[in-house]
């Protein structure tokens, strides 16, 4: 399903996309990135981010194949980072839990099978103060 900003932009999406890049565009890439390496101004940043501006203010919809483009590059990165972190997540921290709690005999679903005359589980005691139960 495609997300609707990145099919049918409106006039305020598109003019705000526009400011961003006329503004954040040179700021960031060109001097603020550069300027913590100890290089110079990257005036080729200007290039893009002053035509992004006035296309911005002036005529927005200029911007809709632009927005478009940038809206599906972000969605595709957003996709690859959520399921590289969330692998990774699982496979440096949850896996290792697992392995340890399995090692030292842990079972906190109660899966082992115990030797009784009945699997029921006795419930926990109810509170006595009903406006307290927690």
């Amino acid at each position: 399903m495609a997300h609707p900003t990145a099919s049918s932009p409106s006039q305020r999406q598109l003019r705000d996309f526009g400011l961003l890049l006329g503004f954040v565009f040179p700021i960031l890439l060109g001097w603020l990135l550069p300027a913590l390496h100890g290089h110079p101004f990257r005036g080729w940043t200007l290039w893009i981010g002053i035509p992004a501006l006035v296309l911005g203010l002036g005529w927005p919809r200029a911007l809709a194949w632009p927005y478009r483009g940038w809206m599906a590059l972000g969605h595709a990165l957003g996709w690859v980072n959520s399921h590289l972190i969330l692998g990774l997540v699982y496979l440096l921290v949850l896996q290792p839990i697992a392995a340890v709690m399995r090692i030292l005999g842990h079972d906190p679903l109660r899966r082992r099978r115990i030797p009784r005359e009945s699997y029921r589980e006795p419930p926990s005691p109810t509170p006595t103060d009903m406006r307290k139960i927690f």
